[in-house]
């Protein structure tokens, strides 16, 4: 596996390992991460149930990833690719839910879901896209 697809394997990696956190403990103790997470105060109750079990997936996702560059570089190209191509897919597949979820009227203002919806996606296409050229 080529380094840039490395690079941007492990940078989708730290965004959700980051956000992890915040999503699953932060969000009812810190405006901030209501604020950053675009959670009106009023709403953080009614979305526990929802917020803890996506920072847990996405944890598992990106630890998916962090797993299979270790294969990669360890010698298990397989096991390797299988992992990073499969995580980052489903990294690049389910993300934009967020701008689908702001178009349907689910966030505070219009288009707050963009900043999101692009670390979560971004990173894991580039992975993706960069793997074809060589190692």
């Amino acid at each position: 596996m080529n380094i840039i697809s490395q690079v941007f394997a492990v940078l989708a990696v730290v965004i959700y390992v980051g956000v992890f956190p915040v999503e699953s403990f932060l969000l009812r103790r810190s405006r901030w991460a209501q604020k950053f997470l675009s959670t009106p105060p009023e709403n953080v109750p009614a979305l526990m149930m929802w917020a803890i079990p996506t920072g847990y997936k996405n944890l598992v996702i990106a630890l998916g990833v962090m797993a299979g560059l270790v294969a990669v570089n360890i010698g298990e190209p397989v096991v390797g690719y299988t992992l990073v191509v499969y995580c980052c897919l489903n990294m690049a597949l389910t993300a934009p839910t967020m701008l689908l979820a702001d178009l349907q009227g689910h966030y505070p203002k219009r288009w707050d879901s963009v900043p999101g919806t692009l670390a979560a996606t971004v990173p894991a296409l580039l992975a993706l896209a960069f793997l074809p050229f060589g190692p």
